[in-house]
């Protein structure tokens, strides 16, 4: 069942949390300290959430007391040029990424029920039954439908259901929890692109507390190294339908393809893939499916603050 928010207050508060615990109180020793990091995190967060620009969201805070108040900022609010300085900050770093993605993942799994917590009360552990992985893609800039169905027909002649097609588009893989719906790890990048080579780096931005028994994945997934990967050196057991290649009557020679091809059942557990699928869904529908973003790395920058 999804845990997710559409209060701003909440949302405000939880990522003021999280960001307190994950980021330094200042960016550098000689910044003003007009603003902590944690309240710009905070901020940030609220604007996609409302899909404002910068400017909009500087002007939304000075008129919205409550929101100040959780986020303890007095009578004032970010200059916009100070909230798009903060977002390029926080998300150049790969390693502060993570930091934030598992204090947010400790918020949540690490009481009352899910973790194993030592006698220091330091380390935490959660072991999840079942999640699932997949991608999708996203516009690069707000198109209109109009624009793009004069496009089709001038270059179809007139074929309103063939697709447009782009030489390249934001691409977002995801690993999620089945039960919960929280992100587990994610993968910026651009597209097309196959699946089945983004894999490992999809699990290696896993932050390694949060850690599932089985994990679901689409055929662009399948390969025997990808099944040698999640069994044999992550311990987690993988289910991905060996449809990878052309259409034979041949069983495939590896080892745990093999076990796909003779065992493999979609009405046992294959059925709950969907949830990835709804995450792709929640994320798009109240955040939006176009980027406002024009360079690449500010893309994936968006992408992981979404």
């Amino acid at each position: 069942m999804s845990i997710t928010s559409k209060s701003p207050s909440e949302v405000a508060r939880k990522a003021y949390e999280a960001g307190k615990k994950a980021l330094p109180k200042y960016a550098h020793k000689y910044s003003r300290k007009d603003y902590t990091c944690a309240q710009l995190f905070a901020i940030l967060v609220l604007r996609k959430m409302f899909k404002q620009d910068y400017r909009g969201t500087s002007t939304m805070l000075m008129e919205w007391s409550d929101l100040r108040e959780i986020l303890e900022l007095g009578d004032t609010a970010p200059h916009y040029t100070t909230l798009q300085k903060a977002n390029v900050k926080f998300f150049e770093d790969d390693a502060l990424f993570r930091k934030l993605l598992k204090q947010t993942l400790e918020q949540f799994y690490r009481y009352p029920k899910h973790a194993q917590i030592d006698d220091d009360d330091i380390a935490w552990m959660a072991r999840i039954d079942l999640a699932a992985a997949d991608s999708t893609g996203f516009e690069s800039g707000h198109c209109s439908k109009y624009f793009t169905n004069r496009k089709k027909r001038g270059k179809n002649k007139g074929d309103p259901d063939e697709p447009v097609a782009y030489r390249q588009f934001p691409k977002l893989g995801l690993v999620a929890d089945c039960d919960s719906h929280m992100i587990l790890s994610c993968l910026c990048g651009l597209g097309p692109k196959p699946d089945v080579n983004e894999l490992l780096p999809l699990m290696e931005g896993m932050t390694g507390q949060v850690v599932p028994d089985t994990i679901l994945l689409d055929a662009g997934y399948d390969s025997e190294n990808n099944h040698e990967l999640l069994r044999e050196y992550l311990e987690i057991d993988s289910v991905i339908p060996a449809k990878a290649g052309r259409p034979t009557d041949k069983l495939p020679k590896g080892k745990w393809r093999w076990l796909m091809a003779t065992d493999f059942d979609p009405d046992e557990i294959y059925g709950q893939r969907w949830q990835v699928e709804t995450v792709m869904r929640m994320i798009k529908s109240r955040l939006g499916e176009a980027l406002t973003a024009r360079s690449d790395k500010a893309r994936n920058a968006e992408l992981q603050l979404m």
